[in-house]
């Protein structure tokens, strides 16, 4: 998504970013406009941005062309994802408040991870209250991009070795302070996106649930077969539907990949994939939990699911802080460590 380009002068630039970078009297966000295009005139890294390379021969002539965008059709900018990540996901909080399946769902995915009944609820309404959760894995550490943070919800004590670093009102960076300082970084850059976070760009954006994993974790069959990576989108309103896409550079041979596709179950070739879907109603989703928390749509949900305490939350009449709010921050309310 890119912002028109402004007809600002010198001048005028000056005089929007001595604004303090943040809000003018009509309420526009000069902070969130900068974070989704860097190249503004007005924002402070314009220049890395557009600072022409060292020894470039065409330095003279001009501005380098714009770098392709990097932010996805709901407004995230894929450059804050590992370039080496295992998997990428978006789990869109919208698509969860009116449903009570997806609340069921979830509390069986929590408490295959061990949350008592009372986190499961936490990990519904934390997930529910934020308009989408963007995620980026490596190495088993979960980095997490919150956008639609509703005004005024509170953002809890995070554990120790985790960072909670705004981008704007509405967004922040959540994880292991290594993979949130590594992120801060990457949005300041003019780098392209990893492999994953590439596909991510482009991926459909009206499912509840979106992911792609590399394809050493599908196991050993799929490698052999030949799965170059593999995705999956899932639907969670009255019944969990879910396809999985096992991609390959052509398509496959039947005869030399039948016994992994025998592996799958019910699965079935379309030109250069393998698609496994699945449609269950409650009472099958209930019965069937293990081998849903067990497969990748359980494997990537149920981890964000388990995170999902690090997560801003509505702050009600009823809520209950185990520790005390800190009000007028920069980034929202957050409970003090």
């Amino acid at each position: 998504m890119k912002l028109p380009v402004l007809a600002f002068g010198l001048a005028s630039a000056v005089c929007v970013y001595g604004q303090a970078y943040g809000k003018d009297k009509k309420g526009f966000d000069f902070q969130e406009a900068c974070f989704r295009n860097p190249s503004l005139p007005y924002c402070p890294q314009r220049d890395f941005v557009n600072k022409p390379a060292k020894g470039d021969a065409n330095s003279k002539s001009g501005p380098l062309p714009a770098a392709p965008s990097t932010i996805d059709a709901t407004g995230v900018d894929w450059r804050f994802a590992d370039p080496s990540a295992d998997w990428v996901a978006v789990l869109d909080g919208s698509k969860l408040s009116a449903s009570s399946f997806s609340r069921g769902l979830i509390g069986l995915l929590g408490s295959n991870k061990g949350l008592t009944p009372a986190e499961q609820q936490n990990a519904f309404r934390a997930l529910s209250g934020v308009s989408q959760v963007a995620v980026s894995a490596h190495d088993g550490a979960l980095l997490m991009m919150v956008t639609g943070r509703a005004e005024g919800s509170v953002l809890p004590a995070l554990d120790s070795g985790w960072k909670a670093v705004p981008l704007s009102e509405s967004t922040v960076l959540i994880g292991p302070s290594a993979a949130v300082e590594g992120a801060s970084q990457r949005l300041t850059a003019n780098n392209a996106p990893g492999e994953l976070a590439s596909i991510a760009q482009q991926r459909p954006v009206t499912q509840a649930f979106w992911m792609t994993q590399s394809v050493k974790l599908a196991g050993g069959g799929a490698v052999s077969a030949g799965v170059k990576r593999f995705e999956l989108t899932a639907s969670m309103q009255d019944r969990l539907t879910s396809d999985t896409a096992f991609e390959f550079d052509a398509a496959p041979d039947v005869n030399a990949i039948g016994a992994w596709l025998k592996s799958l179950g019910d699965a079935k070739i379309d030109g250069n994939a393998v698609h496994v879907m699945i449609s269950m109603d409650p009472d099958q989703t209930r019965q069937n939990v293990r081998q849903i928390a067990s497969s990748p749509l359980g494997h990537g949900l149920g981890a964000i699911v388990s995170s999902a305490r690090y997560l801003p939350v509505r702050d009600t009449a009823t809520t209950v802080h185990t520790k005390p709010v800190i009000y007028g921050l920069a980034g929202g309310p957050k409970e003090a460590k």
